[in-house]
This record gives C-alpha cells, structure tokens and sequence, in this order.
C-alpha cells in the first residue's frame, strides 16, 4: 500500500511540476512585473491598446444631466493557460464603448460596452462605421452593427435592427446596414431599404414614416458636432460684424492694404473715380481667413456702413433695386490686445459665420497658437472690448484642434496631443492621442482628460 500511495503521490507532483514548467514557460514569454502577477493570480493576461475616437462628438443634457458623448473601438488581446495541455490560448477581441463625460469636472461619469466582436467576427471592420449619429429626446442613436438606439442616461440598451423589424415589418429583411445608408437628419434617425425608399425612425415610439415626416418636436433633436478634421483652421474666423463696426484680426500688412483706397491700374491721381473704383471698393472688405501666415496678428476694429450698389451715376428718378453693399473704414487697432501667431476668432464650427460671443464682459476667443513651429500649441484668450483688454489665457496640450463644444458657462474642446517635443521617434515617444480640454469662460481654468490614458485603465 505504501509503494502504491508512493507512486500516486509521485504521479501528482510530477503533473504539478508540469503544470508549473507550463506557467513558467508562459510567463517567460509573457515578460515580467505586474504581467507576471497578474498570469498567476488569474490565469490570463489581458493586453488592450490604445482606444480611438473616429466619431464627432456629441453634447446633450437631454438624458438629464449635460454630457459629453464619446464612443471609442478598442483592441484587447487575453492570452491564458491551455486547459488541454502545454502552451496557452490567445483571444483577440474588438470592443466599441460609449463614454460619458462632465463637462465640468471633466472627468468619465460613465463608460458602457456598447459591443465586443471575437474571433473572425472582428476582421475587416471599418472602424469609421461606429458613429454616434444623433440624439432623439432621451435616446442617442449609433451605428454600431446597423442601428442602435441607447439611453443617455446610462448607456442602457433601448433598440436595435432587430426591434425596430418588429415595431416596422416592412423593415424586416430590407434595412440597408452599410455606411452611407444609416444617417441621422432634423427628423431624427434616417434608414435607407433595399429599394431606395428612406424612413425617418421616431425614437419615441420606434414607429418609422417617410423620411421628411416631420417629428411632433423638432427641438428634441441633436446632431453630434460638426469636426474639423484635425485641422484648427477650420475653427478660426477673419471677423465678424457687430452693429456698425466690425471684429477681426490683421496682419500688419492687411492692416495697411485695408486702410488705403483700392487702387485703379492706370487712374491719374487727380482723375475722378469711376464704376471700376466702385467695384474694386466692394471687393475691398477683409477676406476670409483661409490659411495663417507666419506673422504676428493684431485684433482690429473698423466702422460699417451700408451704401448703395448701384452703379456711380445712376439716375435719382429711376428705381434703385441694386440693394445695398458694405463700405468699410475708420480702421483702428484695439490697443490693448496683444498680438498673436496664427489666429482668429475661435467659432463652433466650420460653417459658422460668426464667432462665439460671450457677456460680463462683452467678448470674444482667439484661438492661436504659442510658438511657430512643430513646437507649438494651441491657446484660447478671451479678449474683452472695446479696447482689447486680455481676461485670461488658457494654454493647451493640443497641436490640432477636432471639435467644439459648448456650454453655457464652459466650452469642451476635442484636440489632439502631439507626442512630446524632442521625443526620439519610436514606440516609447507615445503617438499623437485625442484629448478632451473642459475650460470655464469666467475664469479660464482648464481641466484636461487623456483619453487615451483613460481608456487604458482597467
């Protein structure tokens, strides 16, 4: 009985031996430190890297509390013992995560896995087909996988192809899940059949009609922000008008090209002026700020006036339907300002023609940059009237600026880090990475939230 009990108890430490050699060997291959804990404490080690952000942004208090609405895709790979035999198992996953931030504390209020694709399922996904398409009273539609509808409030599941299929069964079979065919417009959630038909979706009741059905209330809906495409550009504003005068920023050069009369090629100096002077005078206006030169700007004012377009010398008898033009003059320099590098005024988004406007004091934002070169960033200083006088500047970590979002006290802006300056290039200089800059108007305290650091904590 001995020399039996002998042999199993041997029996048993050899296969424990050999279950040992088997962690080492993973654990060898895995590396040290905290992997190593973390291999012996669980059985598996989970990589993840980096989240991305290829979706706009969206702001909303419609779920109750203001928020920011991010959704991100994220790969994690977990490799763990065989339970067969030697060696270990690996499993790739890609997750896409919903994520709520304050926009005050700039800080996760909440992060909600939305999907996770395993296996096969995962490849040849086009990470820019998960969006976050719009909000609908208290739901917030994606396109994840075809539609889905979410809460707010919390991330909870509300719908999906499926149950939109049964509260729509001509939907059944038809629904078009494919990018360019699940948008969102001023009537909500937009989906496109197989036969060209599209349908506007009532978050509501789920019940869809003709696309340009209108909803019982139109202000219920939110689109995501309009981006930039990484370009600040986008963002910047020449000028604006406000009342008779107008707000913007010049070049010591535009400043003087402004300031003179247009000049008529061959026109002696004493020559009357003509129909190409009146021309050439409504051409004579500051131009839109397309691209920034390398040269200090300076924050200008100038007087607006309102004159007539017609033609020099047109009859007072006859009807005047030429409409009226602007004449600018009476340029001045708001000697209080500053200059700045590559500005203009910041405004919400790249369709916006006027610039954000802010009271207590009256004011307006320059967005520019601290220095030229690879080395610079991006500042905001909020400039009050009528003299220029600075109320604060703000500095960022962003080189490039992606979204604006605003509050009414706070502003949110969605920008990219470069990695650190004279970092040698390689995996341990960290890529360029979104993150979110919160900054309270009155105060221009600035709060920054990594996101790509958040999304890596577990």
């Amino acid at each position: 009985m001995q020399t039996r009990a002998a042999r199993v108890l041997a029996g048993l430490g050899l296969a424990t031996l050999a279950v040992v050699v088997v962690a080492l060997v993973a654990v060898w291959r895995l590396g040290g430190g905290p992997v190593v804990r973390e291999f012996l404490l669980t059985g598996e080690v989970r990589e993840l890297e980096p989240a991305r952000f290829q979706s706009a942004p969206l702001r909303t208090a419609q779920g109750g509390r203001d928020l920011v609405y991010l959704l991100s895709t994220q790969s994690e790979t977990v490799t763990s013992r065989s339970r067969r035999g030697s060696g270990s198992r690996r499993r790739e996953y890609l997750h896409v995560d919903l994520w709520a931030v304050d926009p005050i504390a700039v800080q996760v209020a909440w992060r909600r896995r939305v999907h996770s694709f395993s296996g096969r399922d995962r490849l040849g996904r086009d990470l820019r087909a998960f969006t976050i398409l719009g909000a609908d009273g208290d739901v917030l539609w994606l396109g994840v996988d075809g539609p889905r509808g979410v809460a707010l409030a919390d991330g909870h599941d509300i719908a999906d192809g499926a149950l939109l299929d049964r509260h729509n069964p001509h939907f059944a079979g038809r629904r078009v899940d494919e990018p360019g065919f699940i948008a969102f417009g001023r009537h909500g959630l937009q989906l496109t059949l197989d036969d060209a038909s599209q349908w506007r979706v009532d978050a509501a009741t789920l019940q869809a009609a003709p696309r340009d059905t209108p909803l019982p209330d139109p202000t219920r809906v939110t689109p995501p922000a309009m981006t930039g495409h990484g370009s600040a550009a986008a963002f910047r504003l020449r000028g604006a008008r406000i009342g008779d005068r107008w707000l913007g920023v010049l070049t010591d050069r535009e400043a003087d090209f402004y300031r003179r009369p247009p000049v008529v090629p061959g026109r002696g100096p004493d020559e009357q002026a003509g129909v190409m002077f009146d021309h050439l005078e409504s051409q004579h206006v500051p131009s839109r700020l397309v691209e920034t030169e390398a040269v200090p700007y300076r924050l200008w004012s100038a007087r607006v006036t309102e004159v007539s377009a017609a033609p020099r010398g047109w009859p007072a008898h006859m009807p005047d339907n030429w409409g009226t033009r602007p004449r600018y003059s009476d340029y001045a320099v708001l000697p209080d300002a500053p200059a700045f590098l590559r500005a203009g005024l910041l405004r919400e988004h790249p369709l916006a023609e006027h610039p954000l406007w802010y009271r207590a004091p009256d004011s307006i934002l320059v967005i520019h940059v601290d220095r030229l070169g690879a080395a610079g960033r991006l500042q905001l200083s909020r400039i009050a009237g009528p003299s220029g006088t600075p109320v604060w500047q703000a500095p960022l970590p962003f080189d490039r600026l992606d979204a604006v979002l605003r509050g009414d006290r706070d502003l949110v802006l969605l920008g990219t880090v470069p990695p650190a300056p004279g970092a040698t290039p390689g995996p341990d200089a960290g890529p360029a990475h979104p993150a979110l800059a919160g900054i309270d108007i009155a105060s221009g305290r600035t709060r920054v939230l990594d996101l790509v650091a958040e999304s890596l904590r577990r």
